[in-house]
């Protein structure tokens, strides 16, 4: 009777705790303090938790480059993380298999598409329900917004799962009020195109059915594009005939975002038939076209000068009228930028929540940049499959551990590996980056990122026809 006792004060203690209940419940396997500090676990669990407590390392050893456990069990790291993602309830989507195949993307299972679905599907009711909360006009200015400026947002966060910022749709405004017939081409004396769910305020796209809302995330997404990256701004243009990019650079601009859910942190540019870099120009879209203005007229025969005088002439009149900054790199960039745990191969560096103190959320990759890259270069340039595999063990090495670091809570670790082996391209490394970015987007929350790429490895190219309309 004692012990009964016992066990059932310990549950009426549990049951009266006030902190989350933790989803993994008695199957948790979390040594990390701070996980236990923030989640309360059935008693049973509990208590083998305080057993094990003298083998957790923190502090300043998780600095340390991560190293096998040879006293661990026979199971891997890999496989448990694997197992309980699968049994979980909130899992938005599984792990990719183990890449032993890596020329094919290999899909999950029905339900986890599923499971997925239904978690994007109440993010994006919630991001359309939700206050635009970086809209700077006022809430009485809102509530005069008319039914088909409501519906057009609608639409584009329903097909492009963001919102767009107030910036966007000013600037479809100043291309009106300089061609009204065709706004998208206003800018094509500078060589510039709007592209992407530009083409919903222009009236191409119109409401769809579910099944044509996949092939709409990949609108406009170059090969390098991240899902963070959003094609929305402008586009380079042919300078004698009005195409849809240049061959020679493949130049456009997008939204950077963390999280769909925030505010575009900055406008990025990419070259896509150069590299995959991208490199943060201003805050807003009309600090973009101001930059790329300011260098264009300085290589302009007198003739383009004078149109592209008068074009920036008007944008900074705009811009003004209407409040609209230009700065090139402002407060919000420079606390983007001391956010920045990682600048990956991309240089324009990801954002986890990162515990200074306990170090808890990011750590080092197993790797450097440079052994990484060397890596990634001996697998696309390997002669033969049995050179290629030798490659493709010393980086599936790399996987292990950063899926440790994801079971300990680090998942920065996750995002930057993925990021790593989607920028570098490499045909055969594709599996492992959706591994990757599908362990760090589900754990950090970020179902439509997730949603976005795998929309675009399924149709992923190297072009600059990438309209799907």
């Amino acid at each position: 009777m004692m012990s009964s006792d016992i066990k059932d004060a310990e549950f009426q203690a549990y049951k009266d705790d006030s902190r989350i209940p933790c989803q993994y419940g008695a199957e948790c396997y979390q040594k990390n303090p701070q996980h236990h500090n923030k989640y309360k676990h059935p008693p049973k669990r509990k208590m083998m938790v305080e057993k094990k407590t003298e083998k957790i390392i923190t502090g300043e050893k998780r600095k340390q480059p991560i190293k096998d456990d040879k006293k661990a069990g026979s199971e891997s790291p890999q496989r448990k993380l694997q197992k309980t993602l699968e049994t979980s309830e909130k899992n938005l989507h599984s792990l990719s298999p183990s890449p032993e195949r890596n020329d094919v993307i290999i899909h999950n299972n029905e339900d986890d598409n599923e499971n997925l679905k239904e978690k994007t599907e109440a993010s994006d009711k919630k991001i359309l329900n939700r206050h635009n909360s970086y809209n700077s006009v006022e809430n009485d200015a809102t509530e005069n917004t008319s039914m088909s400026d409501v519906n057009v947002k609608k639409i584009i966060a329903d097909l492009f799962l963001v919102e767009m910022p107030e910036d966007f749709f000013q600037f479809y405004e100043f291309c009106k009020s300089i061609s009204k017939d065709n706004p998208l081409l206003a800018c094509k004396s500078i060589r510039l195109k709007l592209v992407g769910p530009y083409d919903i305020l222009d009236g191409k796209i119109k409401i769809l059915s579910e099944n044509d809302k996949e092939r709409y995330l990949t609108h406009w997404r170059y090969y390098y594009d991240p899902p963070e990256f959003q094609i929305y701004t402008t586009q380079k243009l042919n300078s004698q005939t009005i195409v849809k990019c240049d061959n020679k650079e493949g130049l456009h601009f997008g939204y950077w975002r963390d999280d769909t859910v925030e505010k575009p942190v900055f406008i990025a540019k990419n070259e896509a038939n150069v590299n995959g870099i991208f490199e943060p120009v201003a805050e807003n879209i009309f600090g973009a076209v101001d930059a790329y203005l300011y260098n264009k007229v300085k290589s302009a025969n007198p003739f383009e000068k004078i149109s592209i005088t008068r074009l920036h002439s008007q944008l900074k009149n705009f811009a003004k009228q209407h409040n609209i900054t230009l700065e090139k790199n402002t407060a919000d960039m420079r606390a983007r930028e001391r956010l920045v745990v990682a600048r990956t191969f991309h240089k324009a560096g990801i954002v986890v929540p990162y515990d200074k103190k306990t170090q808890l959320g990011y750590r080092d990759l197993a790797a450097t940049d440079n052994d990484l890259q060397k890596i990634l270069k001996q697998i696309e340039e390997a002669g033969t499959p049995e050179d290629r595999k030798i490659s493709i063990a010393k980086l599936d090495e790399i996987v292990r551990l950063a899926t440790i670091a994801a079971d300990e809570c680090d998942f920065g670790t996750c995002l930057e590996l993925g990021h790593d082996l989607f920028s570098n391209g490499g045909f055969h490394v594709q599996t492992r980056a959706l591994q990757m970015l599908s362990i760090a987007y589900t754990h950090l929350k970020r179902p439509q990122l997730l949603k976005i790429l795998e929309a675009h490895l399924k149709n992923r190219k190297k072009d600059c026809e990438l309209s799907v309309i």
